[in-house]
């Protein structure tokens, strides 16, 4: 009953006992729209939410960043990390952000972020990120998986120029094709030039995304690139391996996994979590305790929200 909730919550607040413990128990085992019901009664009673409550007991770090992840719809929360990471101009983020989306979530993301922050996204990202823009703007207006149509000709056609590339060490400018190709034909279209790619030589079996990542020298555009070949592949793999670069770096990548697993947790979390043990036989949640678990509030919500 999400009055009874809130009134836990409330009283856990006010007496400042156990409140990490309160809320991640209760926030943990309740879906979005579960959440967003007691966010609704608390707020409607005490005149404030219960993420503005929190700031005077919790601290900003990043379990009350987790907190207000869970306390968001999801399309406000996907909204507001692109608008964050373009306005720091995190190229990775919003690599992440544009890649792995669906047409129909990404549809979505525009009309929000362009009613909430009355500029569209395409012209934020001409106004606030440097050379590589054209890039992103291409993958923006990607058909992605609106269409399945494949046509064998064109596969043939489109493989060709990709060898090529490959050729010159994907050196863009020598090859004017390669971006289009990559963004405006369908993903079961690129999915079988991309078979076909790893099959172009006898004995040589190098997937495209491996090639572009040691001939291309251009950091930004090769991650970008990469990222764009991996999510079409597969986007769960993607995801487990974005996870894994975060909790194995020096100094792990909160934002990156409380994004993911808040972000994915109502969609294919479990999916990403198998993909996972399959690729580096360990399970997520005991990856993500091992790096964070010296921030234990944190560190518990996170690995609940994995189980769960």
């Amino acid at each position: 009953d999400a009055n009874q909730l809130r009134e836990i919550l409330k009283e856990s607040l006010e007496k400042d006992i156990s409140v990490e413990n309160t809320v991640t128990k209760i926030l943990v085992q309740r879906s979005n729209l579960q959440r967003q019901k007691i966010d609704e009664t608390f707020r409607s009673l005490y005149e404030v939410g219960l993420c503005d409550d929190m700031m005077n007991v919790v601290n900003k770090g990043n379990y009350f960043e987790t907190v207000k992840a869970l306390l968001s719809k999801p399309i406000d929360y996907d909204v507001e990390c692109l608008r964050e990471a373009i306005m720091e101009g995190n190229e990775s983020v919003i690599c992440e952000m544009l890649c792995t989306r669906t047409h129909t979530e990404l549809s979505e993301i525009l009309s929000t972020y362009e009613s909430v922050f009355e500029s569209a996204v395409k012209e934020d990202l001409e106004n606030f990120i440097g050379e590589h823009r054209h890039i992103y703007i291409s993958i923006l207006e990607s058909p992605r998986d609106s269409d399945n149509a494949i046509d064998e000709s064109l596969v043939t056609e489109h493989l060709n120029k990709l060898i090529s590339a490959e050729r010159t060490r994907w050196d863009l400018a020598s090859n004017p094709d390669v971006i289009p190709i990559f963004t405006t034909t369908n993903f079961a279209h690129l999915r079988a030039v991309f078979k076909q790619f790893q099959k172009r030589d006898k004995g040589n079996m190098e997937m495209i995304e491996s090639s572009i990542k040691k001939h291309l020298h251009d950091e930004s555009l090769s991650m970008c690139l990469v990222m764009w070949v991996k999510s079409i592949k597969n986007v769960t793999r993607l995801f487990s391996e974005l996870l894994y670069q975060s909790v194995t770096s020096l100094t792990a990548d909160s934002a990156r996994v409380i994004r993911i697993v808040v972000g994915r947790s109502e969609i294919d979390l479990n999916q990403i979590k198998s993909h996972y043990m399959m690729q580096y036989n360990k399970q997520l949640q005991l990856a993500v305790q091992q790096k964070c678990g010296n921030d234990h509030a944190y560190s518990t919500i996170i690995t609940m929200i994995i189980k769960n």
